[in-house]
C-alpha cells in the first residue's frame, strides 16, 4: 500500500497485521524510508529485539512521537542523515583529531 511506502507528514496512521516478528522487521524495513516506527507489545524482551532489528531513527514502543532534548532524533535510509538533538548532534560541530607523540 502507499501509505505504508511513502513518508507521510500528517495525523495518519497505518495499522498492519503480521504473522510473526519475522514478517514485522522484514516489511518495517522493506521500505526506502525510516523516520520512525512504532508497536504495541507486552513483552518488553521482545520490543528491544524490535526495535534493534528495524531500521529507523525513532523506535516507540506503547507510545507514539514521545521526545526529549535530550535524546537524539533524526531519520534512517532516505529519511535523513545524521542527529539532531542530544550529545549527537553536538558532535556534528566537533572536529575529532588524533595527536600522536612519541617522547623517546
Amino acid at each position: 500500500m502507499r501509505i505504508a511506502q511513502e513518508e507521510i507528514f500528517g495525523p495518519v496512521i497505518s495499522s498492519i497485521s503480521f504473522k510473526d516478528t519475522d514478517e514485522l522487521v522484514k516489511r518495517a524495513n522493506a521500505t526506502t524510508f525510516g523516520r520512525g516506527r512504532g508497536v504495541w507489545i507486552r513483552d518488553v524482551s521482545k520490543a528491544h529485539r524490535l526495535a534493534k532489528s528495524i531500521r529507523a531513527g525513532s523506535a516507540w514502543v506503547n507510545c507514539c512521537q514521545a521526545m526529549d532534548p535530550a535524546g537524539p532524533f533524526g531519520g534512517d535510509k532516505m529519511s535523513g542523515y545524521g542527529r539532531e538533538s542530544g550529545k549527537q548532534h553536538v558532535e556534528e560541530y566537533l572536529n575529532v583529531k588524533a595527536v600522536w607523540i612519541k617522547t623517546a
